[in-house]
């Protein structure tokens, strides 16, 4: 029963009930025409067989009328079919020798096949344009599907009316549009991975070159302990730098392609900045750097990854030392229903109008030669993967402000 939902079967369904309904009432309608002619017939037989005799013997003609419509006994039947025998008259008699009755039986019969040829081309008319229309739609769906293969995205299928195609159809769009956005993620991860390794392949290529640089002069028999001792340290120095930018790299990766599992919980945002502080606490004193940090009267809860924006705010915090030095950095929380916002604001140098709109760009130094420009890319997809958005406004010779932006409610 659960088939007769759909609106197309619901729709043929009526249609030939409707159909059957008319052929039956043309039927009906014929067979009383049809026995109506028979019942002509009969009285016409019965009037001119008492005719004939009441015309030959008039005083028979009361006594006639009664009997002929008197319902005979038995032996009054078998008498009349054994005289009607010896004349040829009998049940094995063609029904074309019985006068008035074989024009009524052509008739009906004429009438009946004419009614079910009507019937049958009407079903098979019906048939024919109910199967189109199912055909037109499963066409439809594999011009779709073809177009889908083809990376033609634009194509929809239209179902105005509710029913199975119309699920059908709603469900090929929803899978275009997923199918859409899966090719559109894979090419852009393809892309990710192109300029990855170009990344790295750039990146490492200076400090390679260095080492083989100072692996060819150690080489060297001739060369001093002091200078040895000095392109170890060199050496050493590379190594680090490699590592580091490899593992930064990689975290860099990983947060953009979406393959870290957050650990997301309730944290005091408070101690995650003096965490943070703690550990640029001694670059701070090497660049002669007040760290202040202004906490709000109360605990400020949130929910994040403690480990990753503690990450996200050392970058930030310490590309702030690196341009104030003998300065000072400012970190502020602004705490509201909707958002928490951590302020980072220093006095140092500022950056330029033509340098800011780029500074979150990968591997972007600004002029700074010694800077590798992967720190504020990365804060800014870990704070990005939070949900939330990072802010910057700077002035030349004034400082610069960074706005960290953490949204409520999106970890829950």
């Amino acid at each position: 029963m659960k088939n007769f939902i759909n609106p197309e079967l619901k729709k043929s369904a009526l249609v030939l009930i409707g159909i059957e309904i008319l052929l039956l009432a043309f039927i009906n309608i014929g067979l009383s025409f049809s026995f109506n002619n028979v019942k002509n017939n009969y009285i016409e037989s019965k009037s001119a067989l008492i005719g004939v005799i009441a015309n030959s013997h008039p005083e028979l003609s009361e006594e006639l009328l009664k009997l002929s419509f008197k319902n005979p006994t038995k032996e009054e039947l078998d008498l009349g079919k054994s005289i009607l025998k010896e004349y040829g008259y009998s049940e094995n008699l063609e029904i074309d020798f019985v006068e008035g009755l074989n024009k009524s039986f052509y008739k009906t019969r004429k009438l009946v096949s004419i009614l079910v040829i009507i019937f049958s081309l009407s079903l098979l008319i019906l048939n024919y344009i109910e199967w189109r229309k199912i055909f037109d739609k499963i066409r439809n769906l594999t011009k779709v599907s073809n177009s889908i293969l083809e990376e033609n995205y634009q194509v929809e299928i239209y179902e105005h009316v509710e029913g199975d195609f119309a699920k059908l159809a709603h469900k090929s769009k929803e899978m275009r549009k997923t199918i859409k956005t899966q090719i559109g993620d894979l090419n852009k991860e393809k892309e990710f991975l192109v300029n990855l390794l170009s990344d790295i392949s750039h990146q490492l290529n200076t400090p390679l070159a260095s080492l083989v640089v100072f692996n060819d002069i150690l080489s060297k028999k001739n060369i001093t302990e002091e200078n040895r001792e000095k392109f170890l340290v060199n050496s050493r120095t590379q190594l680090n730098r490699m590592e580091w930018l490899i593992k930064s790299l990689l975290k860099l990766a990983k947060v953009d392609a979406r393959a870290i599992t957050f650990n997301i919980k309730e944290n005091n945002l408070n101690s995650t900045i003096e965490e943070s502080l703690n550990i640029l606490e001694n670059m701070a004193i090497r660049n002669m750097v007040k760290l202040e940090f202004i906490p709000l009267n109360i605990d400020i809860k949130a929910r994040y990854d403690n480990e990753w924006i503690s990450e996200a705010l050392i970058n930030i915090i310490k590309n702030a030392i690196e341009h104030s030095s003998g300065g000072q950095v400012l970190i502020e929380i602004e705490d509201n229903p909707i958002t928490t916002k951590i302020i980072i604001r220093d006095n140092g140098v500022g950056i330029s109008e033509k340098d800011l709109p780029n500074i979150f760009k990968r591997f972007y130094k600004g002029g700074k030669k010694d800077s590798v420009g992967i720190g504020l890319a990365l804060s800014k997809s870990i704070i990005e993967a939070h949900g939330g958005f990072i802010d910057v406004n700077s002035q030349m010779n004034e400082g610069t402000e960074f706005c960290i932006v953490l949204v409520k409610g999106l970890n829950e």
